[in-house]
């Protein structure tokens, strides 16, 4: 595939208008956006589309980084949001400069804001619990996962996400959306995962990821994937840099490392509404220091 045509994933995107947005507002962010472009050539990509586009994101007239960054993170509730959202799709999709559309996220019925957890009921006894950064909406008592990561927990419910169609059965799951697959795991009960290329049921302990060409059994990672529900952060032999990349789920900004530190290890609990406390135990569990530029950069480096 040419450059010209290459998919960029949609949260890359996101991250690259946070970026615009916030130069235009400090400019002595060039070091720290340099940073991030040379991570991945797909940072790279994106930010050359944005530039491309230069003439109308200055015509949009979006108000400042404070304000318009929580726009790509919720959908709108006003109609001055609306207007926002309207020209950041003509931004992130504006014809062959840009080949990702407006997530659907930001259009469902159910949203959560990056932090924030949210819970509502189907109505037969079934609670559900949002992530943040995340999206639902509910039709005829099904739920339908349209991004990030959500809890149900009840006596028979039915769940839709990206990959999969899921019948749960007493059953206590998390369901959450990756790049390029769907990750279903099961605390309690039993699930019954359905998918173009197959059919697979589960009971408590077992994890599945689905993707458009095939079911993956999932052993039990470094990572707690129920412990969010209860506003903690639980890992048992992480890597650094996959433990930074799921806590900056929960913060705002850029939150990296030096390659020179990303394999080491940690395990323990954290708080997910304390983010600052969080990165200063890393401080006391590995040799390492944070280096903060700004609240919207954060990089760790070896002490």
């Amino acid at each position: 595939m040419s450059p010209a045509s290459e998919r960029v994933p949609e949260n890359i995107v996101r991250v690259a208008i946070e970026w615009q947005m916030r130069l235009r507002d400090n400019p002595q962010l060039q070091e720290p956006l340099h940073d991030w472009l040379r991570r991945d050539p797909r940072h790279q990509l994106a930010w050359q589309r944005l530039q491309q586009m230069a003439g109308v994101f200055q015509a949009s007239q979006l108000p400042h980084a404070e304000q318009s960054i929580p726009l790509l993170k919720r959908a709108s509730a006003d109609l001055g949001r609306r207007r926002s959202l309207k020209m950041l799709g003509v931004i992130v999709g504006a014809g062959a400069l840009a080949t990702v559309s407006l997530p659907s996220a930001w259009h469902a019925g159910y949203v959560t804001a990056l932090g924030e957890r949210r819970s509502l009921s189907l109505g037969n006894g079934t609670q559900v619990l949002l992530n943040g950064d995340s999206a639902v909406d509910v039709q005829g008592g099904e739920l339908f996962l349209r991004a990030g990561e959500v809890l149900l927990d009840g006596p028979r419910w039915q769940a839709r996400c990206r990959f999969a169609a899921c019948s749960g059965s007493d059953a206590r799951v998390a369901l959450r959306e990756r790049d390029g697959f769907s990750e279903i795991r099961v605390e309690r009960g039993e699930v019954l995962v359905t998918s173009p290329v197959g059919q697979r049921r589960l009971r408590a302990g077992e994890g599945l990821g689905v993707s458009a060409a095939a079911m993956t059994v999932l052993g039990q990672g470094p990572l707690d994937p129920f412990a969010w529900s209860r506003g903690l952060l639980v890992v048992n032999d992480i890597r650094l840099g996959e433990f930074l990349a799921e806590a900056g789920r929960y913060r705002h900004g850029w939150l990296g490392c030096d390659p020179r530190i990303a394999e080491l290890r940690l395990s323990g609990v954290f708080r997910l509404d304390a983010p600052a406390s969080l990165l200063d135990n890393i401080s006391h569990l590995l040799p390492v220091k944070v280096v903060e530029r700004t609240r919207w950069w954060v990089r760790i480096v070896p002490a």
